[in-house]
């Protein structure tokens, strides 16, 4: 089965955490709440794609971004492997126009991580991931 290496990112800024709203469309998530992610490309370290996610999804930066959890889901199709990352926002976010072949999100709003438990009983591992290393069930 295909493995799929994907990075999601717990930004925080002055006003909480910061939660992102899947597109309609969404086949896995639709409407959910949760955390910005993207999958690794080529060689792109960890690291890389943390960074990357806050400017490629967010149009913003991180600091001080670092690994808090990592979890492996078999998918219908493929295996994920997925780390979540923590850091600080630095300004604030402005969603990209969204382009063909990723997923891009419709809205955005600070919020605190038990706002995560609804996307988590939809199936996100990167909510469940993030809330466990928080010690709150999803």
């Amino acid at each position: 089965m295909p493995r799929k290496r994907s990075v999601a990112l717990a930004a925080w800024g002055e006003e909480g955490l910061l939660l992102v709203l899947r597109p309609q469309d969404d086949p896995e998530f639709a409407g959910a709440w949760g955390l910005p992610a993207v999958s690794l490309q080529g060689e792109e370290t960890l690291e890389e794609a943390a960074l990357r996610v806050a400017r490629e999804k967010l149009g913003a930066e991180v600091a001080e971004a670092g690994p808090i959890a990592f979890g492996v889901e078999e998918r219908p199709g493929y295996t994920l492997e997925l780390w979540v990352y923590e850091g600080r926002l630095l300004g604030r976010p402005r969603l990209p126009e969204p382009k063909p072949g990723k997923t891009y999100y419709a809205a955005f709003r600070f919020g605190r991580p038990e706002e995560l438990k609804a996307a988590a009983r939809q199936g996100s591992l990167c909510s469940r991931l993030f809330l466990a290393v928080k010690g709150l069930c999803p």
